[in-house]
């Protein structure tokens, strides 16, 4: 099924010498605010922003690919992938049980010309390393957002499948990480990153998400979130501080919440302006 575009947001192939230079990292994320009050959905500005942010060093880092989301409910996350999707490219949506207009609305508003292709995948998340897209799509998604069912054994099923798809310098988004009313995710998350240590590596966490990569390629998203993040959420109009309050050795992840003591980057309590990754 295919689903409309606007002029190219996401990374287009075969662009002129000078367009890279010429093309503004804020263009999917001012299009997207034109709509997005319109669409229904737990999708806060924080959060809009983060992937923004992270989308668009994608892009400037020549990744590539297809996007995938389980748990698509109203359209309102889709919508920002369908943004940043190149031309002609596939946006997969699982978990497609509920609202159908809804989500159509706003893709539609997303993408009104028709160079991205939308593949519903019906049925749980859980099948879906019986599916096609297990073998066609194997290690090839440059972002995978899970938010399907919130017991422990999807999650982790859900995490699995992610393994089979996600590229090597893809994303992994998780729903509801740290959500008091889901313990259970958190749980699922991080016991999965304990016994799977060579799958996935947790780089940030934060508003109600969490943003894991590739054990080998996780440092570049490291530097990324100590170096450019905060000023990239500032101009996206959020004031955000980004804390790595322990040692690498510990845990190697950022956490990011609303600015607090006036700091962008907070280390350890100990060393609250020293930064380590």
């Amino acid at each position: 099924m295919n689903l409309p575009s606007t002029a190219p947001c996401g990374p287009a192939p075969a662009l002129p010498a000078n367009a890279e230079s010429a093309w503004d990292p804020l263009t999917c994320f001012r299009k997207y605010n034109e709509f997005a009050a319109s669409l229904e959905g737990w999708f806060g500005p924080p959060a809009i922003a983060l992937w923004d942010a992270l989308l668009v060093f994608q892009r400037e880092r020549g990744i590539r690919g297809p996007m995938l989301e389980i748990g698509v409910w109203r359209g309102r996350s889709a919508a920002l992938l369908a943004l940043h999707a190149e031309p002609n490219s596939k946006l997969f949506l699982c978990d497609y049980k509920f609202h159908g207009p809804s989500i159509h609305r706003a893709l539609e508003l997303a993408r009104p010309d028709k160079d991205l292709e939308l593949v519903r995948i019906d049925g749980d998340s859980t099948n879906l390393h019986v599916h096609d897209i297990a073998r066609e799509q194997f290690r090839k998604l440059r972002w995978m957002h899970i938010d399907g069912e919130h017991s422990a054994r999807a999650v982790t099923s859900d995490m699995r499948a992610a393994n089979t798809l996600l590229a090597p310098d893809g994303v992994l988004v998780i729903d509801d990480f740290f959500s008091w009313q889901y313990p259970q995710v958190t749980e699922a998350v991080l016991r999965y990153v304990r016994t799977q240590p060579e799958d996935f590596a947790l780089f940030l966490c934060g508003y109600n998400k969490a943003y894991l990569a590739r054990p080998h390629a996780v440092h570049r998203y490291l530097e990324y979130v100590a170096s450019d993040l905060g000023d990239a959420l500032a101009a996206r109009g959020v004031d955000a501080t980004l804390a790595k309050t322990t040692y690498p050795a510990e845990m190697n992840t950022f956490g990011v919440g609303p600015r607090r003591d006036g700091l962008a980057l907070r280390g350890p309590d100990w060393e609250e302006r020293t930064i380590r990754y």
